[in-house]
């Protein structure tokens, strides 16, 4: 299997964005379990963590197919009719959590 190029700028920027994020809110809680939130805060916070984990993890395979189909001779579909069928799975894929 051949390796996919790197990430657009663009993409790279927003999926760093969302793991910082998700980051921040791993810190939240550890900050929570520390102090000895309540179990139900905590619950919903690694809920709120995991979907955000979720979503980056869908952009990612999103940026994936878009690489995939994209073809480098300019034969086939172009790249912002790509681009908008992707976003309409993402919004459905989104909308199904």
């Amino acid at each position: 299997m051949n390796p996919s190029p790197p990430l657009a700028t663009a993409r790279k920027a927003e999926l760093m964005h969302r793991l910082r994020r998700a980051e921040g809110q791993v810190r939240g809680l550890q900050k929570l379990l520390e102090e000895g939130a309540d179990c139900v805060k905590i619950a919903q916070q690694l809920l709120a963590t995991r979907r955000a984990l979720d979503s980056t993890y869908v952009r990612l395979n999103l940026s994936l197919a878009e690489q995939a189909l994209a073809r480098p001779d300019g034969d086939g579909p172009d790249a912002q009719a790509i681009s908008e069928v992707l976003e309409r799975l993402q919004d459905k894929l989104g909308r199904s959590r």
